[in-house]
């Protein structure tokens, strides 16, 4: 049980990650454990698995690695968990590619359809007799237009559609240029932020029926560049979109409202925040950079415009306690 239990919607790592594989002229295919049951012994008939997991993910992806590796099978694992826990990850699989995937995983099926030495794959770690080894991050992704888009047809189970929509997942940007103490953004992605041509996101959102299909922005800061995010936007309502559309942003937002009224107009119907707590001390000691009266006036510019605010919080820091627990969740009721 976990978020994505709840919230049934596929990873894009994965989808583009088995898109570069097909153009290479691998067969490949994406399997989401929430929307199809796992038939073990026929993914045991791949010549490569690869694992994708967040740390809530982390037993179960464990377990199906373990299971794979004693059926012989290569397995290899990205994700935050493992790029942060790598040693533990290799318990388990045979290779872990650290951070951003895209690259590394071109380098490493290079080397797997060359010479098998993969002593000069950015980003990878793996076991070489008795020793780890950790070969050097590669550089990110610079040019995000090169990214090719996700190719959802590689699932063969059609995802349900929620009052006759399907939830579409399209990335504009990496990176964030805040460094928050818990967050695991940075340290997968950078802090200099990163973002595709408006042209690119253009043509992605074009393969999209509007009517049948609600946008899911999965940028970490939509709005951290503001003047791209604005180009989008004008460019979304002058294509004529009718999109309804969700996105992740940070309260300071609402400090510029031609921005929050371009989005309103561009069809944003949900902004995922993360409000993280109304205890001063804790949003100072997670370097969120925010006071909780910005927090309480972005919340009120964002309503007032009819646009719904999802608030995420995190407890468990050290200067929380059961007083101030109580009142983050009595702020989230309330708000």
């Amino acid at each position: 049980f976990h978020i994505f239990t709840q919230f049934k919607l596929p990873r894009l790592g994965t989808y583009i990650l088995a898109t570069l594989m097909k153009k290479r002229g691998w067969e490949a295919e994406v399997i989401v454990e929430e929307m199809e049951k796992l038939n073990i012994d026929e993914v045991a008939k791949a010549v490569i698995v690869g694992i994708s997991t967040i740390t809530s993910t982390a037993p179960r992806a464990y377990a199906i690695a373990d299971k794979l590796k004693s059926l012989g099978v290569t397995v290899i694992m990205g994700g935050p968990h493992v790029s942060y826990l790598t040693d533990e990850a290799l318990e388990h699989c045979d290779f872990v590619i650290r951070g951003e995937g895209e690259q590394p995983l071109m380098q490493f099926m290079d080397a797997w359809e060359g010479p098998r030495d993969f002593s000069n794959v950015s980003s990878l770690s793996f076991r070489k007799e008795d020793q780890i080894v950790h070969n050097p991050l590669g550089e990110f992704e610079q040019k995000l237009d090169n990214v090719p888009f996700p190719d959802f047809s590689l699932s063969r189970v059609k995802r349900k559609r929620v009052l006759g929509q399907l939830t579409i997942p399209i990335q504009t940007s990496r990176g964030c240029p805040f460094d928050c103490s818990f967050c695991s953004v940075t340290g997968m992605f950078g802090k200099q932020y990163r973002h595709r041509s408006t042209e690119n996101v253009i043509a992605e959102l074009k393969q999209y029926n509007e009517r049948n299909n609600f946008i899911f922005f999965y940028d970490d800061n939509f709005t951290a560049n503001r003047r791209m995010a604005k180009e989008l936007l004008h460019a979304m309502i002058n294509e004529g979109f009718h999109f309804q559309w969700s996105t992740q942003v940070r309260v300071d937002v609402a400090k510029d409202p031609e921005l929050l009224d371009l989005m309103k107009q561009a069809g944003c119907h949900t902004v995922f925040i993360g409000l993280e707590s109304v205890n001063p001390e804790s949003l100072k000691a997670m370097k969120k950079n925010q006071t909780v009266e910005q927090i309480e006036f972005g919340i009120q510019e964002i309503q007032k415009r009819k646009i719904h605010v999802h608030g995420m919080f995190v407890f468990g820091f050290d200067e929380d306690n059961p007083k101030t627990v109580k009142g983050t969740v009595r702020f989230a009721m309330k708000n």
